[in-house]
């Protein structure tokens, strides 16, 4: 919903994300969309491929105006931060303001941090989207988030790329790149399938399953897995 209480258009929703220079991976996790209310949200990860919550990381909600999944997302977060081994505490730790840079201008968050340990919670609103971030190791005030409406170039489980590319789709993205990018990556699988089985026939034949794999064979294998991961 917007301010003024009416469903919100999807194509009027951009997702917030960390900029492209992040280091680690960039995770899709999951996303919703009303199509009656117009409610939509989508969890981004930003940190190492097997989710080390201990190592640097950012997660980032992205929420359409109104939509109560930010303030559950924030209460979770808070949760999270809160049970570092410590219980909940009476009441919520006081919250202050930091800045952090979206779309190259200076917006506003209340971060939430606990002395005792590195992480932290966000939360703020990058033109009509709300937004609840949540982090360790990293600074939020260091952080440079960006708006974009394509998800493409997000990795997810094969069971939530439906929902990565549903998602691109109602954001208005133009997703025939994508659709191309999947179409070539089950070639390439079968390809590479291919070759597993031609490396397993000679294995056999040299009498011994162990070869190493040289030149384009080994390039077509690994591409495919990359983007199979």
């Amino acid at each position: 919903m917007n301010d003024q209480g009416t469903p919100a258009s999807a194509g009027d929703f951009r997702v917030v994300a960390v900029d492209a220079d992040w280091p680690e991976s960039r995770q899709f996790m999951g996303s919703g969309h009303n199509q009656v209310t117009g409610d939509i949200h989508v969890f981004l990860w930003f940190g190492s491929a097997s989710y080390d919550s201990q190592a640097e990381h950012v997660t980032v909600l992205s929420a359409s105006s109104g939509n109560a999944r930010a303030g559950e997302a924030l209460e979770d977060a808070l949760d999270d931060y809160c049970h570092l081994g410590e219980g909940l505490p009476v009441s919520p730790p006081v919250s202050e303001p930091v800045t952090i840079s979206a779309d190259g201008k200076p917006v506003t968050f209340e971060v939430w941090r606990n002395g005792s340990n590195p992480h932290w919670v966000a939360r703020g609103r990058v033109e009509n989207t709300e937004v609840v971030l949540s982090g360790s190791e990293i600074e939020p005030g260091e952080l440079r988030l960006v708006c974009v409406n394509d998800l493409a170039a997000y990795s997810a489980p094969i069971a939530f790329l439906p929902a990565r590319e549903a998602i691109s789709a109602a954001m208005g993205s133009d997703l025939r790149a994508a659709g191309s990018s999947r179409q070539w990556q089950v070639q390439d699988a079968h390809t590479a399938l291919r070759a597993l089985r031609d490396i397993a026939a000679r294995g056999a034949a040299l009498g011994g399953p162990s070869r190493e794999l040289h030149g384009e064979e080994a390039d077509t294998v690994m591409r495919a897995l990359r983007n199979l991961a």
